[in-house]
């Protein structure tokens, strides 16, 4: 097997991004895929001959990500994400309805090599649910009359369509323009317009204003960006680089999308000055694999931006250069984790580091390293236009700036809503007229996840509450990246439970045995409870496994992992005992969460 001449070219291109040529890996395999359909040894052996490394170290690497073949698929992938807002709406009958169509399982290719269908894990379409890639292009909001027309080889895509919020729209001031991810578009509403002021004031006195501006990271962890900054070493006498954490891949979370698909410039502003003010001369956007719309998009700008003067040697005239380069991810939400992602972006695993030393002291290819998550990013232009003091007093105490909130699941308008950080409360987001709209179909609310499917549910009576870190905090649950997925009364908290244990055991990078090991226990134990084959001991050894696995990983995705089936067993215990108790769910015999909250209470109490 051989890269034919054109794709050789693009080979080369892509070396030359990277001081490292390991760091080729990935979009090597891709380009090998797209052109041969799949991965076979011979490709291994040959692209390990291109960029000196071993046969091992290739294959090493590609099985580790769900994304590329090592055996041949059907010409045509039909990829279900079954992920909690999805599968709230109904992606697990979609899956099954495509399969029992061409007589196969879920994973399985039919006989004539015309057709795959597989799970995915969350693909960040969650207001789109369900949501369905077909060979790689969105299909969402899709219906059974949807994958009728695909298997009789129709071209069906459909997009999610953005919902606007009420109030000023800052970061998504562009969203709903025509041509809005094109350049001139971009200029035209006042973009890219003081980005030479910017480059050259000092680097430091940038730092200091987003210091200033209290800035916390949009990522989930609510870092303070300017303190982040300020972490990395004074003449550590090597290159500083910023990667862009673009592997937007928590369950709720599509906010950063929005962003990539209908503003890249706005990211690659932000990006420039962003290099400049940590002394950054490259910058790579690690996108995750599954945003191929994405990537495309953020390609196509960079080279307006590039032809523009913007992005590349000497920018704008001021003597920086100063490259930005896309870096696509391959299926790892593992990757979402900092010194992963540099881990991926090095052309190896997708695994954590331990850390200390911090990305900021030893990062990318051992130097010091800043990763921002996008919107964090795209709020460094704003503060230097309007100012510290106006980022920090727009919105509340120690939670400032424009925020991006998704929502999805069981409401009547789900979309990602921009508002003021902690001006917007969660019975707002979910109820407003001009957000949510409330629960669908005339069911009751249930519960929500606030931040992402790594924070602790709350009930109906708990949200009343600010969107910001404190707010949330107080409530007992956790910010995150502000994704919120909403359940009805219909839901069965011990199937939801299941569903997201099992999402952590298929997404986590086998490092930490907690983590290895535990998801799985956690997800046997949860098949059990949902089928009626476990016992009350059985409850116990779930909440026992889940505090075996707190704390005790070297990244926090087991933290995340166990949140699920720790806050709904805790909040929701009767449910489970149900479970056990009677050999079924009571949803069987109760029509309403209340009805069976009750029925649940009499039959503990007899």
């Amino acid at each position: 097997m051989e890269l034919t001449p054109d794709n050789l070219k693009t080979f080369e291109e892509i070396v030359a991004r990277y001081p490292v040529k390991r760091s080729a890996l990935l979009p090597t395999l891709r380009l090998v895929q797209e052109q041969e359909g799949w991965i076979s040894r011979d490709a291994i052996r040959y692209i390990a001959k291109l960029l000196d490394l071993s046969p091992a170290q290739v294959h090493d690497t590609a099985s580790f990500y769900t994304m590329f073949r090592l055996e041949p698929k059907g010409e045509t992938i039909i990829e279900v994400c079954t992920t909690l807002s999805c599968a709230l709406g109904g992606a697990e009958e979609l899956l099954h309805y495509a399969c029992n169509k061409l007589g196969i399982e879920p994973g399985d290719t039919t006989a004539d090599g015309r057709f795959t269908v597989k799970e995915a894990e969350c693909l960040a379409a969650c207001g789109g649910a369900p949501a369905v890639q077909v060979n790689g292009e969105w299909l969402e909001h899709a219906t059974e009359a949807d994958i009728d027309k695909v298997l009789a080889g129709e071209t069906v895509r459909r997009s999610f369509e953005w919902p606007r919020s009420p109030g000023e729209h800052i970061l998504f001031q562009n969203v709903w323009k025509e041509n809005s991810t094109s350049i001139d578009v971009y200029r035209a509403g006042g973009g890219y317009a003081r980005l030479g002021e910017w480059l050259g004031m000092e680097p430091q006195a940038i730092v200091e204003e987003v210091k200033r501006s209290n800035l916390r990271g949009r990522g989930g962890a609510g870092f303070p960006t300017g303190m982040k900054w300020g972490f990395l070493p004074k003449d550590a006498g090597k290159p500083i680089y910023l990667c862009v954490n673009a592997d937007e891949s928590e369950p709720g979370t599509y906010k950063d999308r929005v962003i990539i698909e209908r503003d890249p410039h706005r990211l690659i502003e932000s990006i420039v000055v962003s290099c400049h003010a940590i002394e950054a001369r490259t910058a790579y956007i690690y996108i995750r694999g599954e945003f191929h719309e994405g990537a495309r998009t953020l390609d196509r700008a960079l080279d307006e931006a590039r032809a523009a003067g913007l992005v590349g040697k000497n920018v704008l005239g001021t003597g920086l250069d100063i490259d930005v380069w896309v870096h696509r991810g391959a299926g790892s939400y593992e990757c979402g984790e900092e010194t992963a992602l540099i881990e991926s972006l090095e052309g190896k695993r997708g695994q954590p580091r331990i850390k200390p030393p911090f990305p900021a002291v030893v990062g990318l290819y051992g130097c010091p390293t800043i990763v921002n998550n996008v919107e964090t990013l795209v709020n460094v232009p704003l503060i230097l236009e309007r100012g510290a003091e106006w980022f920090a007093s727009y919105g509340t105490e120690r939670n400032g700036g424009p925020k991006l909130y998704s929502i999805s699941g069981h409401v009547a308008r789900p979309g990602s809503y921009e508002a003021p950080m902690g001006r917007i409360t969660l019975k707002d987001l979910i109820y407003g007229e001009g957000y949510a709209r409330g629960i669908r179909d005339g069911h009751g609310l249930k519960a929500v996840v606030p931040g992402g499917s790594s924070t602790p549910v709350l009930l109906a009576d708990e949200i009343d509450i600010a969107m910001d870190f404190d707010g949330v905090a107080k409530a007992g649950s956790m910010l995150g990246s502000a994704a919120t997925i909403v359940m009805d009364d219909s839901t069965c908290m011990v199937w939801m439970a299941k569903n997201l244990i099992y999402f952590y055991k298929h997404e986590s990078c086998g490092k930490c045995s907690p983590c290895r090991e535990g998801t799985g226990w956690m997800l046997r134990l949860l098949e059990n409870i949902e089928a009626g084959r476990a016992t009350e001991k059985d409850l116990d050894l779930l909440w026992k496994i889940t505090d075996s696995i707190s704390g005790k990983t070297v990244c926090p995705f087991g933290d995340a992992a166990i949140a699920p089936p720790q806050s709904t067993l805790e909040t929701f215990r009767e449910e489970f005992e149900y479970h056990v108790r009677e050999k079924r769910c009571w949803k069987s015999v109760a029509s309403t969460f209340e009805e069976a909250r009750a029925k649940g209470s009499q039959a503990v109490s007899e």
